[in-house]
């Protein structure tokens, strides 16, 4: 049988695997924050578009909601269709007349 030799490092050599240890570790912190695509700036800004997106799409469900209620209005309210089709499309009912007054002189 063989028998491994033990060698100790010098002071020199302990403090330079120290300093490639240092290093490394460093190296792999800076690229887990800027990896592109991948980092956790990337996902910060992912985040970040997802509230946004998240507050459009509320915004947009609240626009729905009231047009659905617009739209069952027309539908069953007589009176408020009448008074959309006068007032938005300038519509009269038969034997109407329209008479315009300009303010002036």
């Amino acid at each position: 049988m063989k028998r491994r030799v033990q060698t100790q490092l010098s002071p020199m050599q302990q403090k330079t695997i120290c300093r490639l240890t240092v290093l490394f570790a460093l190296l792999l912190v800076l690229w887990l924050v800027f990896s592109p695509g991948k980092g956790i700036l990337f996902l910060r800004k992912q985040q970040s578009k997802i509230a946004v997106l998240e507050a459009e799409t509320l915004e947009l469900e609240t626009e729905n909601d009231r047009l659905r209620q617009e739209i069952d209005r027309v539908q069953t309210d007589p009176a408020y269709l009448e008074q959309i089709a006068r007032e938005q499309r300038g519509l009269l009912k038969e034997n109407e007349m329209v008479f315009e007054f300009l303010e002036g002189k």
